[in-house]
């Protein structure tokens, strides 16, 4: 694994990308701290990856402002639309923009799947710094590999855990009831938006954190079932209403 992260930063920084390896949490956090001037506004795309790093409460501590409109709809589940929307809006304008990835090739393209458009869209677009913060788990060989990880494996058990084991939203889509993409037509998809990064923005500065853990929700069906299983498990305790910031982070 460590020659697969290597080889991933040194084409990432081909692409005029930057790329950071990062050991454990710790390092994480200080890799991506030194990226966030101290009068930033950081705006957040939904990652389970950064709740796991325990990022957010990390900013928090160092008096930078955070936008994250899904950690407001946790504190105010009564929010109006518009209102979150707006939210939205202002993360992906923000000075810098914080999120995760689905996957990222072992040649360097980040490659993503969005219901809304808001969180691929920050990764390239609206501010000049962002950062995406990658588990080793995300790696994977080749484009090929990463829509088939995505569609087989992440969105379909993403949609389910959270319909079904951490009692969410219920999508009316095949993958909720069975874990497995139909490639549907559902007005309630939430497959409707692929990306890939192929090199670095035009405006944006951007940059990578490859940790040597893994993080988020992703596997190879390969992998041995323990390994698979801890994913999960620890994907349920940080996924949507796990790892919450107090509602003073948004003040």
């Amino acid at each position: 694994m460590e020659i697969k992260i290597e080889q991933t930063l040194t084409s990432l920084r081909s692409r005029h990308i930057n790329g950071f390896f990062a050991e454990d949490i710790e390092e994480a956090n200080q890799k991506i701290l030194a990226l966030i001037p101290l009068d930033a506004i950081v705006g957040v795309g939904d990652s389970t990856a950064i709740r796991q790093l325990g990022t957010l409460q990390v900013l928090k501590e160092r008096g930078i402002r955070i936008l994250d409109p899904f950690q407001l709809k946790r504190v105010n589940p009564d929010i109006k639309d518009d209102e979150r929307w707006k939210l939205r809006v202002d993360a992906t304008h923000s000075d810098v923009f914080l999120t995760g990835t689905n996957a990222i090739t072992q040649d360097g393209k980040l490659v993503n799947v969005d219901g809304v458009g808001n969180r691929v869209a920050g990764m390239f677009w609206g501010h000049p710094i962002s950062i995406i913060v990658v588990g080793r788990n995300k790696i994977v060989q080749n484009l090929d590999q990463a829509f088939y990880r995505i569609r087989h494996v992440i969105s379909p058990n993403h949609f389910r855990i959270r319909a079904i084991e951490l009692g969410g939203r219920k999508r009316k889509t095949p993958c909720v009831e069975t874990g497995e993409c139909k490639d549907c037509r559902s007005e309630d998809r939430g497959c409707n938006i692929f990306t890939i990064i192929e090199g670095k923005p035009v405006r944006t500065n951007l940059n990578v954190v490859i940790v040597n853990q893994d993080l988020g929700l992703g596997w190879d069906p390969s992998w041995p079932q323990d390994r698979i299983t801890k994913i999960v498990e620890e994907y349920k305790k940080f996924a949507w209403g796990g790892g919450e910031l107090p509602a003073s982070t948004l003040k």
